[in-house]
């Protein structure tokens, strides 16, 4: 069926009847144009940039008189950005630049405390210390980021759950749910791992002489898998140690003072 427009034309009803729905649409046509979030938006709610600006103040690491510096920001170069001599670096930075962002503070010797992302925390070969405290940070544009901390202003020390970090967050970022089942040895740690850790508030802290960086496991990279986000082999201190705070936080099942004595039964 024909029929005249209001241009002075003739067109398919069934034409018509699309240009019509799109106009009734506006919104949802102007939306399609919008240009897609991602991690690198996650701009940082301010109530969670305080608690983390606290907690490193409550450290001793920035007090009044430190000039906090926050380069990233639309449009920024974070490499020609001024950093007075004393500065701290606390800030929330682009996602995919991350492992380089924490290189070049290395590199360049400015002190730095950094948002990161959980799972992926880890940095290849960089001499500083994770906080994988798993927080899911509900970032201004909506998204929720499993997110832990990178720093250098901690020295000697690899890893560590930071509990009093993990409790100023947990009023603007509740922790998520932990449904992954650990199926590794005390020895082999990940961010994912110790995560579970991180969010019941157990501190647990691992020296950088007890651990050795690795990116993945012989037997996983045997079995075509591989050891998401890289993580670190133990020392046997540092594994008990771990053993001891995964049973304070209740992330592994206990045996019985029978069920013990039947264990050590069986290995005389």
């Amino acid at each position: 069926m024909k029929q005249y427009n209001i241009f002075g034309g003739i067109d398919d009803v069934e034409a018509q009847t699309t240009r019509a729905d799109t106009f009734n649409d506006y919104e949802g046509f102007k939306e399609k144009f919008k240009p897609k979030k991602t991690t690198d938006d996650c701009y940082t709610p301010p109530a969670v940039y305080d608690a983390v600006l606290g907690f490193c103040k409550d450290m001793g690491w920035v007090d009044d008189s430190t000039e906090v510096v926050r380069p990233f920001f639309p449009g920024g170069d974070f490499e020609r950005h001024h950093y007075p001599e004393g500065c701290a670096v606390v800030d929330n930075p682009p996602f995919s630049i991350y492992a380089k962002v924490v290189r070049w503070f290395v590199a360049h010797g400015v002190r730095f405390f950094l948002f990161g992302p959980q799972l992926t925390l880890k940095v290849k070969g960089a001499d500083v210390c994770y906080l994988p405290v798993s927080s899911s940070i509900v970032y201004d544009n909506g998204a929720v980021v499993n997110t832990g901390f990178v720093t250098n202003m901690l020295p000697g020390v690899r890893i560590w759950t930071a509990p009093g970090l993990v409790r100023a967050l947990k009023a603007t970022a509740p922790p998520p749910k932990l449904n992954a089942k650990n199926t590794y040895p005390l020895t082999a740690l990940s961010p994912a791992i110790i995560g579970k850790i991180a969010v019941r508030e157990v501190d647990f802290l691992v020296a950088s002489d007890q651990c050795h960086e690795v990116q993945n496991l012989d037997s996983l990279r045997r079995a075509g898998k591989s050891l998401f986000g890289g993580g670190w082999l133990l020392s046997e201190r540092a594994a008990a140690e771990r053993a001891a705070a995964e049973r304070a936080a209740g992330t592994c099942v206990q045996l019985s003072a029978e069920e013990q004595a039947i264990v050590k039964r069986l290995s005389e």
